[in-house]
């Protein structure tokens, strides 16, 4: 059997086992396991796959996602082709390819970098803002979040994928974050604050919430 999600055909695969419920998985964009009770017949399946389409959608649009971050090296919102040379040294970008040593090189690299760049997106756009407190930069990998603001700490915690980002969603999450020291919710006062620096915030945020 054969579905199509975001315009590739993808395969699936049946297995059958001593399970109460159905489960699903994408083993790669063309592969969709489906695992459930020994008894369930393929016209449940295909129902239940019709009737969960945009969530499995989801899923596969995850799926091509992590499969291009394993081909392709993201850094400031292009993509490169990772190019490791034993005999290399220090990291350079040039055209549509990056070439370094071998993968740890590169990743020191970028985790220097981050820590740089941040902190001087962080300085251009903080005095901008009239009246909010001294804070701390925290940098770490979220799952979930782009950026958070603790008032309370005064920290505020950016996410280290923002480097495969570009240079304008990077500053439109930090002036979000930096917004909540004066609205500690999503309310319309704390978009109209954001507006003021970020005026096309909405475009910017709707790309930033599928992208995570």
């Amino acid at each position: 059997m054969e579905i199509k999600f975001n315009g590739i055909d993808v395969n699936i695969v049946i297995e059958k086992k001593r399970n109460r419920n159905m489960y699903f998985r994408f083993k790669d964009v063309n592969t969709l396991y489906v695992t459930c009770p020994y008894l369930t017949s393929d016209k449940t399946i295909i129902k239940f796959i019709e009737e969960n389409y945009n969530s499995l959608s989801k899923m596969h649009k995850k799926t091509i996602k992590n499969e291009e971050s394993d081909e392709y090296f993201c850094f400031k919102g292009k993509r490169y082709i990772r190019v490791f040379d034993e005999s290399y040294k220090g990291v350079s970008f040039d055209d549509d390819f990056v070439y370094a040593k071998d993968e740890k090189s590169l990743n020191s690299y970028i985790k220097k970098y981050i820590k740089e760049y941040f902190t001087n997106e962080v300085d251009l756009i903080k005095p901008m803002f009239q009246g909010i407190p001294e804070f701390a930069l925290r940098i770490r990998f979220m799952k979930t979040r782009w950026g958070v603001c603790n008032r309370t700490n005064k920290i505020v915690t950016l996410n280290s994928e923002l480097i495969k980002r570009t240079r304008e969603e990077l500053d439109y999450v930090i002036v979000h974050e930096l917004c909540h020291f004066y609205e500690g919710n999503h309310s319309a006062k704390f978009w109209e604050h954001v507006s003021r620096y970020i005026p096309n915030y909405k475009e910017l945020r709707k790309t930033m919430k599928e992208a995570i």
